[in-house]
């Protein structure tokens, strides 16, 4: 009977065991995310690298670790304010339906924002709102994050700042809000090439694979969680000229602790650094690609990491070189850091670098915008832009690809603005709305919006003026010529004259000759008043031979004037006269001018009386 009833308490005490082991392993209530990553931000703002990766990572660890089923988080890569607010609405529903079940919902926001905003496409979403929202969702516990500049500014919108988590022991359950952001509310956030992401997101998610694990539990609260992350935040970018100090809003009550992640479970392994003085370790995939955490040794305890199964290299970070190994997990393993076999490697090669050709085609195109965005951020808009042609001319329907191309040329206005191209300007930022029609609504582009308007309608009044004169010059050839030469045969200027002249104001015609019959000089000034091809002119002209000049003798003595009109000789009409003239000219679209009509010339005739003479008038001659 002792045997027996022993073994029915052993039995007994392994079901309850088992059930005791069975509530710590899995989390009490159920689990929804909203996971919001965006690179791009506002037209003004510095397009991160990262921070589409960040939200990547955070789906992954809390998937694995976190008690969060993969169809009850939702991931959006740079979406519009319409499309967070759809989401969030989403998840009201959802909890809203779970009456009677406990509910927690997380809420992560990586990319650009200021004291105010968060910087999505579409109109602009208050850190405020935001904030509202959270409250008002109808779930047990709300937790959100935000790793953006400024973000701290959410944290004073209700519950201050507290030092040490607080617990009320009476309460029978959590519930409540907690925020976090990655700096104060006149900080910014950073990004780092190194770890390729956010500096905060980075501790974060590595302190919810284990790092921040400070009692040996193996699982994470979000106190815990917030500390490493402050602290590793903090001690990474105190020397970068722009410190971050994470900040929290922390409204829960009830008994126990928030567990973000656990890491005793079944479907995951283990990774040990054992305690000792301070090592850095870096984990990352098997092709050096995507960094998956990052883990200190500890004084007073191991730290353990929990990974997904899979082939994995560790970066052992020492102060003069690397060291370098590989591992390879199954589900329920466990490896030690210092029992893999490393080889040394100089710090130079940096911890990732990974090799293109190893990616798979979507891989291999987002390294392609990672690289994209970062040559942007470092203002190389042209060949960022040239990058992201290059993945539209792949996949035309890369809604990231597209964004990327309209910031970039969204840099190239500035510049062309800044040595004053308008053309160029006008085209780019034309081209940049074509690209990404939602910056019609970004409150940093409503500047450059408001600029194109302006230069484009500068552009359609030059282009009207342009029409006006055009149409002008049609119906009036002379508003464009400056230039002429002609010759006149039978004319007040000679028997044969060879002219040039001018056109100045549009209707007035100075002109100089030289008649070849009489070797003399000539000249005169008409005037055609009518803004059309053929116009009446009026001329007043003068004429003197090179013999009354007392230069040559005159060759010609040609009589002119028989019948009912007089006679004269060519000395006396073409020696020295001044006369008036009068008819129509007409000028052609391409130049040639005509004038056809009539002078009355006045000269002294030989026997010394002041004669009159009346001549038709023949000119003919070019314009240009």
């Amino acid at each position: 009977m002792r045997w027996t009833l022993s073994g029915r308490v052993l039995r007994t005490g392994l079901v309850l065991f088992a059930i005791v082991f069975a509530s710590r392993s899995a989390f009490a209530e159920r689990r929804y995310a909203v996971l919001i990553g965006s690179n791009p931000g506002w037209s003004q703002d510095r397009p991160l690298r990262y921070a589409e990766n960040d939200a990547e990572r955070m789906r992954d660890v809390l998937v694995s670790l976190g008690g969060f089923s993969p169809d009850r988080v939702e991931l959006l890569r740079d979406p519009s304010t319409a499309d967070v607010r759809s989401s969030l609405r989403r998840l009201a529903q959802v909890t809203r339906d779970s009456t009677g079940e406990d509910t927690l919902v997380f809420v992560y926001y990586s990319g650009h924002a200021d004291d105010k905003n968060l910087h999505l496409r579409g109109d602009p979403l208050s850190q405020g709102e935001l904030a509202e929202t959270m409250r008002e969702l109808p779930a047990t516990i709300k937790l959100a994050v935000i790793d953006a500049c400024k973000s701290g500014a959410v944290t004073r919108k209700g519950g201050a700042p507290i030092d040490e988590f607080q617990i009320d022991v009476q309460a029978p359950k959590l519930s409540g809000m907690v925020f976090l952001s990655s700096s104060g509310a006149d900080e910014l956030s950073q990004e780092s090439r190194a770890i390729a992401g956010s500096v905060f997101t980075h501790h974060l998610v590595s302190g919810l694979r284990g790092a921040a694990d400070e009692d040996g539990d193996h699982q994470v609260t979000i106190s815990e969680a917030y500390h490493y992350a402050y602290g590793r935040t903090r001690a990474d970018t105190a020397i970068s000229g722009a410190p971050q100090r994470p900040a929290f809003s922390y409204q829960l009550s009830g008994q126990g602790e928030l567990v973000i992640t656990k890491l005793a479970t079944s479907h995951v392994a283990q990774m040990t650094v054992p305690r000792g003085s301070d090592a850095k370790y870096i984990v990352l995939d098997q092709r050096e690609w995507r960094l998956i955490a990052e883990a200190h040794a500890q004084r007073d305890r191991d730290t353990i990491v929990a990974l997904a199964p899979g082939n994995y290299r560790v970066k052992h970070v020492l102060s003069d070189h690397l060291e370098v190994g590989s591992m390879v997990l199954a589900a329920g393993d466990h490896a030690n850091v210092d029992k893999l076999a490393y080889e040394s490697a100089p710090l130079a090669t940096g911890v990732l670098k990974g090799d293109p050709n190893d990616l798979s085609p979507p891989e291999r195109a987002e390294l392609s915008r990672t690289q994209a965005f970062g040559l942007l951020a470092d203002g190389q808009a042209a060949p960022a832009l040239a990058m992201f042609d290059k993945l539209l001319a792949t996949n035309p329907g890369d809604l990231q690809a597209w964004r990327g191309r309209s910031r970039s040329l969204v840099r190239l206005a500035e510049a062309y603005e800044r040595v004053g191209d308008e053309r160029n300007e006008s085209r780019s930022l034309g081209d940049a709305l074509k690209a990404d029609p939602s910056l019609a609504d970004d409150p940093m582009f409503q500047i450059w919006y408001r600029r194109l308007g302006e230069i484009q309608g500068r552009s359609q009044q030059i282009d009207r003026n342009a029409a006006i004169y055009q149409h002008a010059i049609e119906n009036n050839p002379r508003l464009d010529k400056r230039f002429g030469v002609g010759f006149d045969v039978f004319s007040g200027s000679g028997m044969f004259a060879i002219n040039a002249g001018l056109v100045v104001k549009r209707i007035l015609f100075p002109r100089i000759g030289f008649d070849f019959e009489t070797y003399g000089f000539d000249a005169s000034l008409g005037i055609a008043p009518l803004q059309t091809r053929w116009s009446p002119y009026l001329a007043l002209g003068v004429h003197e031979s090179l013999q009354k000049l007392g230069i040559a003798n005159s060759s010609g003595n040609t009589t002119v004037g028989d019948g009912s009109m007089a006679s004269y000789n060519s000395k006396e009409i073409w020696g020295q006269q001044a006369r008036i003239e009068g008819g129509a000219q007409y000028v052609s679209s391409v130049g040639f001018t005509t004038e056809l009509g009539l002078c009355m010339m006045v000269f002294q005739a030989n026997d010394g009386h002041t004669a009159q003479q009346v001549f038709p008038v023949f000119h003919f001659g070019w314009l240009w």
